[in-house]
């Protein structure tokens, strides 16, 4: 009898602790993967800006919005309509793709699309699935917007036979670029860009549980994760930069703060010395999350243009 009422109680337990496992791995998946939701913790609320910060997004916005020669459209395999704001060079086969990152918005790549503009490039700024004018529930952290990414290269090569292509990407946007150069990429594609990029999701969403909550992987991130994959067939530790770069042969211009907290600033060195691509890399002293080009803004589109001139020329 004594064994049985034991074996009663470890069952409950079981039971009790595998269904706030699913409750607390639900809440995770909702508050990380719905770009949009209210509940989102990560999103930047209009009511957490500084008046400096909303007048700057104002004229982001603005800016973007007046040079804006047209919309571009595109219907993805799973039947989503994507945005994506064409700026026009001056008679010129370069292009620039521009991916935002996450919860972001095409527009907020508008200081990116400047400096570019500067340089005569024509300028694709899309809106990732499930942000901006996009279609779509879910963040899938740079896996599907890979995908969408090299559409996006061939709607450029329908307009342009002769284009020769740059990516550049921050944060997400940065994971999702890598991603694509995983990828048999046509020869238009000439460099890439990555702006403060991540190693895997696994290991992001690991790290940052650890440092905003001091709450370990297990049982929550395994929770969301089995979540994920059910829900949009997106495992996390297969959404993985780090893997794509040791099969790249896309020059990669690798960009990070030494102060970037979200994505930490290790992660630079862990996909520089992975990548089997030709490579450079810049480090910003005293730059957080994004701050590269804002905190050195010359030495940081000195090394950009003078990157991709190697590969572009």
């Amino acid at each position: 009898m004594g064994f049985e009422i034991i074996l009663a109680v470890v069952i409950i337990f079981i039971i009790i602790f595998s269904v706030l496992s699913y409750i607390a791995g639900l809440f995770m998946f909702n508050v990380t993967m719905l770009p949009k939701s209210p509940k989102n913790i990560f999103r930047k609320k209009d009511k957490d800006m500084t008046e400096q910060m909303k007048a700057f997004h104002e004229s982001s916005k603005k800016w973007v919005d007046e040079n804006t020669a047209s919309i571009w459209s595109l219907t993805t395999y799973d039947n989503l309509l994507l945005k994506a704001r064409y700026i026009k060079g001056e008679n010129t086969d370069k292009w620039v793709i521009l991916v935002h990152g996450y919860t972001a918005v095409g527009w907020h790549m508008a200081e990116f699309a400047k400096a570019y503009k500067k340089m005569g490039y024509n300028i694709l700024i899309p809106d990732l699935r499930g942000h901006g004018e996009s279609q779509g529930l879910y963040v899938t952290m740079g896996y599907y917007d890979s995908v969408d990414i090299i559409e996006w290269i061939y709607e450029i090569i329908k307009d342009n036979i002769k284009a020769k292509i740059v990516l550049h990407g921050i944060s997400m946007g940065a994971a999702t670029v890598m991603l694509v150069t995983g990828e048999d990429l046509t020869e238009h594609v000439k460099c890439v860009i990555e702006d403060c990029g991540y190693t895997c999701v696994w290991e992001i969403f690991r790290y940052n549980m650890r440092r905003m909550f001091k709450l370990p992987a297990f049982p929550i991130l395994y929770a969301a994760n089995i979540i994920s994959s059910a829900k949009i067939k997106m495992d996390f530790k297969e959404v993985s930069p780090i893997k794509a770069v040791k099969k790249s042969n896309t020059p990669t211009l690798f960009i990070h703060g030494d102060a970037d907290e979200l994505v930490p600033f290790y992660m630079l060195d862990k996909l520089y010395e992975s990548a089997a691509c030709e490579k450079e890399k810049l480090v910003t002293k005293g730059a957080a999350h994004g701050e590269s080009s804002m905190k050195e803004p010359d030495t940081y589109y000195e090394k950009v243009s003078g990157f991709i001139a190697k590969y572009l020329n």
